[in-house]
């Protein structure tokens, strides 16, 4: 075997170890939502994304399962989107929706909305037109934001809510939301960007930022202590 297949076979055999660890320490503490973090991260580099919902679906099942464990099972869903052929993507949309619904049953959260919201604005196509409902929740997350206004994913909050807005068609009120973003996070290109450039380009990054396919970060390393 050569040096490099002895890399590779110990780095996998390393992480092989790692998921198995930390399936132990959610079993354990099903509400620990930086070791679920740490573990979807984990099944994502190994493919592993039906081993990560299967955990989380089972811990679900129990009587006292929480906000936590039905967020990081949520995210497990959004993980997979990308890996899935766009039929299967708007099935498992859904049940992502689904656990974060319950999750803000259990609790509400800036990180619960901002996900459900998200998810909506990426499912507009077709027979399903959930912008509305997406722009609901971002501006919810925003305002549980209002105290940690200068947080890295609240300026993700800003980004998609401008966009629902101008998918709606109301230009005004999503330059009003990036305007305000831009004051508050004034190194973030993102706003400028939005705020100077053609519309016809603004529509075009929008469309590919809120592509279903597309994937995005889940890892929560910008609301979790290190």
């Amino acid at each position: 075997m050569t040096s490099a297949a002895l890399i590779l076979a110990a780095a996998l055999a390393a992480d092989a170890s790692q998921l198995a660890a930390l399936e132990t320490r959610l079993t354990a503490e099903p509400e620990n939502l930086k070791a679920g973090a740490e573990y979807r991260q984990l099944a994502i580099g190994d493919n592993g994304y039906d081993r990560a919902i299967g955990l989380f679906e089972r811990l679900s099942e129990r009587p006292n399962a929480g906000p936590h464990l039905f967020l990081n099972l949520a995210l497990a869903y959004i993980d997979k989107i990308p890996a899935v052929g766009a039929f299967r993507r708007i099935s498992i949309g859904n049940k992502a929706t689904k656990a974060l619904t319950r999750s803000i049953e259990l609790e509400p959260s800036v990180i619960a909305y901002a996900a459900r919201g998200m998810v909506n604005l990426r499912f507009e196509k077709g027979l399903f037109h959930r912008t509305p409902q997406g722009v609901a929740d971002l501006e919810e997350a925003r305002r549980l934001a209002a105290s940690r206004s200068r947080s890295p994913y609240v300026a993700r909050i800003y980004v998609a809510l401008g966009d629902g807005y101008w998918r709606l068609k109301n230009r005004m009120k999503a330059r009003e939301v990036w305007q305000e973003a831009a004051r508050l996070f004034p190194s973030d290109a993102q706003f400028q960007f939005r705020l100077g450039s053609p519309e016809s380009v603004v529509t075009n990054a929008i469309d590919r930022a809120l592509d279903a396919g597309a994937r995005v970060d889940t890892s929560l390393r910008e609301v979790l202590p290190d």
